[in-house]
């Protein structure tokens, strides 16, 4: 309230000015005397009288604005109203900025400590912290720079499994969650440290995995953890690999958010991760990895006793990387496990550290490359016919044909 421009004190028009709202308006007079009243809920203009009552005057604001957030009747008055009060304290509006910064979404389980994680990285008091479950109801979107590149960190509710969330606000929670997790570069899965991997934090790494985003997965509360040896942290990777074996890309960082260790690093991660879902791979590049590919492996039939044909591979999209494969034939399908396969082959080649690859197959009819494959074919009969021997100038040995 204090750092606000202008303050919008709302009241509801029907019920009137109550006494808690004539101790909320002493209270917010206090801290910042510029303040605008706005009395909602006035869907029909016969109740336009509603917003100049006596009581309405009592709260010592001035003259209420009338409005029905439902219709949006009196909406635009009051923009106006708004524009003038703040064009009166030099307060122009701001150019939108078109920069686009990196979306880092925290999620995780209630009480892991992603409200901590996100004051540590932006070293203040920005998000409530405590130790009852479920103090943050929604995403929360802060926007900063960090060595001259811009961030947005979205601190995220606590999801609980789906049997324990109570209706109302906590669930439209759940569901801001999911659309913040839609609109992110790369999420944040908190882990407890001390807990280790449980059945709801398995659920949320799928929704990550589905989610086509970049991942890292961030063991929190590391200084708790007692008589800790120089292999603890790998017996821990082992735990979380063996709970999340689909996210076997993802990279794990160990940090505590209450003393700061390592948190900074978590940015420095993102940003890597961000370049490996831009890198793009050369087409001469992907057709020697198939080559190699097929030579270690040959491709599988999704059903059938005929092993697929592979032509090519593309790489169609970026953010996550996306490619595609071509197979000969109308209803020939290549089994998911030389997809993965494939994959494997993509990571150990190129990298792409911390982000999903997606791989797509598309079916080809034989005559669209067949022209192609037969001039390879006549090519080669040439080259094996005598006549296609090269000729030799006239005056050296051997003459000339």
């Amino acid at each position: 309230i204090q750092e606000a421009d202008l303050v919008l004190f709302l009241v509801d028009a029907k019920t009137g000015a109550l006494p808690q709202d004539k101790d909320l308006a002493r209270s917010v007079r206090k801290i910042n005397s510029k303040i605008a009243l706005v009395a909602n809920k006035i869907d029909d203009p016969r109740q336009l009288a509603l917003a100049g009552m006596p009581e309405m005057y009592g709260l010592g604001i001035g003259e209420a604005h009338a409005i029905s957030a439902v219709t949006g009747r009196g909406a635009g008055d009051l923009l106006d109203a708004i524009y003038e009060q703040l064009a009166r304290q030099n307060r122009p509006p701001q150019a939108i900025e078109t920069e686009e910064s990196l979306r880092l979404v925290i999620m995780g389980r209630p009480n892991v400590g992603k409200s901590s994680l996100m004051n540590s990285i932006l070293g203040e008091e920005r998000v409530i912290v405590s130790a009852i479950p479920h103090t943050t109801r929604e995403p929360q979107d802060t926007t900063f720079e960090w060595q001259d590149k811009k961030v947005t960190l979205v601190d995220t509710a606590g999801m609980r499994k789906r049997a324990k969330i109570e209706r109302g606000i906590e669930e439209a929670g759940i569901e801001r969650n999911r659309e913040a997790l839609m609109k992110a570069d790369i999420a944040l899965l908190v882990l407890d440290a001390n807990e280790g991997p449980l059945g709801q934090d398995q659920f949320l790494a799928g929704l990550l995995k589905n989610a086509g985003r970049g991942v890292i997965l961030v063991a929190n509360k590391w200084d708790l953890v007692e008589d800790k040896k120089t292999w603890t942290s790998d017996s821990f990777e082992f735990e979380i690999r063996r709970a999340f074996p689909f996210l076997a890309w993802a990279p794990i960082i160990f940090i505590s958010a209450k003393t700061g260790q390592r948190a900074e690093k978590v940015l420095d991660l993102a940003f890597t991760i961000q370049q490996e879902r831009d890198r793009q791979i050369a087409y001469n590049a992907l057709q020697k990895l198939l080559k190699t590919a097929i030579t270690r492996h040959k491709p599988v039939p999704y059903s059938g006793p005929k092993a697929p044909r592979i032509y090519d591979v593309v790489q169609i999209g970026v953010k996550p990387p996306t490619f595609e494969i071509s197979v000969v034939g109308d209803k020939i399908g290549i089994h998911e496990s030389w997809i993965r396969f494939l994959e494997h082959q993509l990571r150990e080649k190129f990298g792409f550290h911390g982000t999903p690859i997606m791989i797509k197959a598309r079916n080809i009819a034989a005559t669209s490359i067949k022209g192609a494959d037969n001039k390879k074919k006549i090519k080669l009969e040439k080259a094996k016919h005598p006549w296609a021997r090269k000729r030799r100038p006239i005056g050296r040995k051997g003459g000339r044909y």
